[in-house]
């Protein structure tokens, strides 16, 4: 088979940061909804509650420290992956045939299907092809060769039978978000 695309990611730490607030905001979207949503209660408690001024000094403070680190988890992995790579961070390199997907990483070769892709990201800078929710292949959308990124989307959604989807935040939430938000979270129940 000819190769038809080449995509490559070069991580430096803004990319790593990227992938796990990418990939939280993606599967664990209910969790921060649900850390936003505490948050505002506790800001709301704290302005119109009853209570002594200290008491609506710590739920303000609480609140707020909620609902902006809502994604603090995905901060946290992504500084211990930096940690534990102490600066050595890698280089993938996936082709893109028509029938399935090579990933390169370092010495090590893999051989993926495009079935086995459960979800497709795309933000401004890279393309996310997650094989779950603790796997994912990264492309730098400024480095795919011979063609552009948007190629490259329509062959893995052709191929995968999935939909591109932009990055969830709450400010680009809709009822679509949360209802595949609810359903994963079934499917996980199921399995489990």
């Amino acid at each position: 088979m000819a190769v038809q695309y080449e995509g490559r990611i070069d991580h430096t730490e803004d990319s790593i940061h990227a992938l796990f607030h990418t990939r939280y905001n993606t599967y664990c979207l209910g969790r921060v909804v649900a850390t936003a949503a505490a948050g505002i209660a506790l800001v709301a408690a704290g302005l119109f509650a009853q209570v002594p001024m200290w008491a609506q000094g710590l739920l303000l403070l609480a609140g707020c420290l909620l609902f902006v680190g809502r994604d603090f988890p995905a901060t946290i992995q992504a500084e211990n992956v930096l940690d534990a790579r102490k600066g050595a961070l890698p280089s993938d390199v996936c082709t893109f045939f028509s029938g399935h997907m090579e990933l390169q990483e370092g010495n090590a070769h893999k051989k993926l299907r495009y079935e086995q892709l459960d979800r497709l990201v795309s933000d401004k800078n890279y393309l996310y092809l997650f094989l779950g929710r603790d796997t994912a292949v990264m492309v730098d959308k400024t480095k795919i060769t011979p063609g552009t990124a948007q190629e490259v989307m329509d062959l893995v959604a052709k191929r995968s039978g999935k939909r591109w989807e932009a990055p969830v935040s709450l400010l680009t939430m809709n009822l679509g978000n949360l209802l595949r938000a609810w359903d994963s979270r079934k499917g996980r129940k199921k399995k489990a």
